[in-house]
């Protein structure tokens, strides 16, 4: 769906959750000010049983004068088109209101039969597919400061301080975004009340230590999601815990703070594993957050407690996998085959067209963001699922013939290069050569039978995350630099020899 879908009703009213919170506040807010521009009769409401008197929320609505109103559930039918926005109608955590007709906007998962919809549940806020929809529509955002403020706050609030981060555009917003310094100061600053400071402490004294992965496990009163990072942040620095998991009671489920201060548990993994079938998460390496759905953690045990639930998830995450240092590994060689390298057309770039010599930069694909100097030495390949990686101009030379074809593959996210500090940005798709193999190439490879994370010869400080069914391999002509391939990049790029 897009909003020009939208732009055929005159009057349209914008229902955010009850208790709203600011990525529900920012995202009613960014769409208020498109259709207000785009000459609609347009309003903002909230409903449930109780008004919004937190401090930072009433002065986010105070400050950047967001028009929203209390609409009592009593009240009577909404005219022309309702939008509810950051929920689905229907959903426990909105009151239904009846209305002439019905659209949805929203980040969480879930299903509706309401045609016009737009729902990504991949994104970290419902901010964050706002400015994408309104951009979509030439709104000029960044000319509009308060919504930038709000759209960007959303963000930070709804990903706790920006540590759940995972997918490229709720960076690309991130970055785009010129607001008011000031303001976010004020609404961070006001965001913890005596009773969350009590909440917070009692988290602190009730924590539990899985003594055997040195993890530790903290359960607050149901409290603002952002208290949750509070609590990991201040746990994380106790010298028994390499690892925490702060958690919480929200509206249908349980929201997940977690830190990790080890390179052998990369937060974002970590939660993404603990919530695999009844949530989602994601976040950085050492920052991370998610969302556990009661309904679907009870389905097959409606007794089952969360305090259970994490036990054992977070025992069984640390018992399913193993961890292999390349520079020592010595497996059975008996177990790996021989692959050759299909003749498949890659995509390249040479940075040095279009940067100069010696620029920092930051690539974004769809696995995360990766920070790189030009110095002259390398391109940047471009795989066959829009995965980026450096390879040197010497390699390359000797392994690939550039081809004059034009690169056509279909991408789920096209990979960007941010420039630091000015703040450039480059989307590379039209800058992809492409190239083909000289000859073929070979690799030994045995297929994971259990989860690994290989640190690999030339870097160390980050793991390689294989699951079962995927490869682990080496080229031939070096027999000790291990690496991990996915299953669905293996099974298109390596044939038996």
């Amino acid at each position: 769906m897009r909003l020009k879908d939208l732009e055929k009703f005159n009057t349209i009213t914008i229902q955010c959750h009850d208790n709203p919170d600011p990525d529900a506040l920012a995202s009613a807010y960014g769409l208020y000010r498109y259709f207000k521009e785009n000459g609609k009769d347009v309003r903002i409401i909230y409903s449930g049983p109780f008004k919004i008197r937190k401090s930072n929320l009433l002065l986010m609505i105070n400050e950047l004068k967001i028009p929203i109103s209390y609409h009592a559930a009593g009240e009577g039918k909404i005219d022309g088109l309702l939008i509810t926005v950051d929920c689905q109608y229907g959903q426990g955590n909105v009151t239904k209101l009846e209305a002439d007709d019905l659209a949805v906007i929203d980040h969480h998962n879930g299903v509706t039969d309401i045609s016009l919809s737009e729902i990504r549940p991949g994104l970290g806020s419902c901010a964050t597919l706002v400015w994408s929809l309104i951009q979509q529509e030439g709104y000029d955002v960044i000319s509009d400061r308060a919504v930038c403020t709000a759209l960007y706050y959303g963000l930070m609030t709804d990903t706790g301080n920006f540590s759940e981060i995972s997918h490229p555009l709720d960076k690309d917003m991130r970055d785009a975004l010129v607001f008011n310094e000031a303001q976010i100061r004020l609404f961070t600053n006001s965001n913890i009340s005596l009773e969350e400071m009590r909440i917070t402490g009692e988290a602190l004294a009730g924590y539990t230590c899985i003594s055997n992965y040195s993890c530790g496990l903290l359960k607050a009163d149901e409290c603002d999601p952002n208290i949750l990072g509070i609590i990991s942040d201040m746990a994380l620095q106790v010298a028994e815990f390499n690892v925490v998991l702060a958690y919480g009671h929200v509206s249908g489920g349980y929201k997940l703070s977690v830190r990790s201060c080890t390179r052998e548990v990369m937060a974002d993994e970590f939660v993404k594993a603990i919530t695999n079938g009844v949530g989602s998460g994601g976040g950085q390496d050492y920052k991370a957050g998610g969302f556990i759905s009661e309904d679907r953690m009870r389905a097959d045990d409606p007794s089952l407690s969360i305090r259970d639930y994490l036990d054992k998830a977070i025992r069984t995450y640390f018992e399913s996998f193993s961890i292999i240092f390349a520079s020592e590994y010595r497996p059975d060689r008996s177990l790996f085959a021989k692959y050759k390298k299909n003749p498949l057309t890659l995509g390249y770039i040479d940075p040095l067209t279009f940067l100069e010599k010696n620029t920092r930069i930051k690539v974004r694909t769809l696995e995360g963001d990766t920070e790189l100097i030009i110095d002259g030495t390398f391109y940047l390949m471009v795989g066959i699922l829009g995965e980026v990686y450096t390879m040197s101009i010497d390699k390359f030379e000797a392994s690939y013939k550039k081809t004059e074809s034009v690169y056509d593959r279909q991408l789920e996210y096209t990979p960007r290069i941010y420039v630091e500090p000015d703040g450039r940005v480059f989307d590379l798709y039209d800058r992809i050569n492409t190239c083909v193999p000289y000859g073929t190439s070979y690799i030994t490879a045995a297929k994971l039978d259990k989860n690994v994370k290989l640190f690999t010869r030339w870097y160390e400080e980050k793991y390689m995350k294989g699951e079962t069914g995927d490869y682990i391999a080496c080229r031939v002509d070096d027999p000790q630099d291990f690496y991990i391939i996915r299953k669905d990049i293996f099974d298109i790029t390596y044939s038996p020899a």
